[in-house]
């Protein structure tokens, strides 16, 4: 009985060594396994907001394409809308097509900033289909749109865990540049020595 009394307290020592490298091995698995499916989520979330992010803008530059001919009497670009208009049914179709993921994938706050941005998109498709005719009134929701625009796109950067800092402010695609006298200035001409 002495030998065994003398070797319990290896046995013990090789069973709580065997024990804890068990729990640490399964432990790191485990972790492991997480950070993969993670990954493998942030991947389709990206993919799902990029697709949706680009339905919606193909959506809207439709919508502005058409209205901007309807209001502003563009006769450099003659449109046929029965066309335009099918076009913009196709395209919102795919829009929400792309949706459905991003309420699958997304967080709360991303979806509630897709939500608006589109929901504004689809105010603008009424000057578009000549539903609403005040130019005024077109002109602001094209400014809430692009703003709605970069909201959703800060928060989906925010859900991603993308922290390089904010988007710069943009503002209408169809304004002229804005340069500034130090962009200027640096465009001179090299002095000649």
């Amino acid at each position: 009985m002495s030998g065994i009394t003398q070797q319990l307290p290896a046995l013990i020592g090789v069973v709580i060594g065997a024990s804890t490298s068990y729990l640490v091995g399964a432990a790191t698995e485990r972790a492991r396994w997480r950070r993969e499916q993670w990954s493998r989520w942030d991947e389709k979330r990206a993919q799902a907001y990029a697709e949706y992010s680009h339905a919606v803008k193909s959506l809207y530059v439709q919508d502005m394409r058409i209205a901007n001919s309807r209001l502003r009497s563009n006769r450099n670009e003659p449109m046929d809308y029965d066309e335009a208009l099918a076009k913009l049914g196709t395209l919102a179709d795919e829009r929400t097509e792309k949706w459905e993921i991003v309420l699958l994938l997304g967080n709360p706050e991303t979806i509630a900033t897709a939500r608006t941005w589109h929901r504004r998109v689809w105010e603008i498709e009424f000057f578009a289909r000549g539903e609403r005719t005040d130019a005024d009134q077109y002109d602001a929701l094209q400014e809430q749109a692009d703003a709605d625009r970069t909201r959703f796109y800060e928060a989906a950067r925010h859900d991603l865990g993308i922290s390089s800092g904010e988007i710069p402010r943009g503002g209408r695609w169809d304004a002229p540049p804005q340069t500034n006298s130090s962009d200027e200035s640096s465009q001179a001409a090299p002095e000649v020595q």
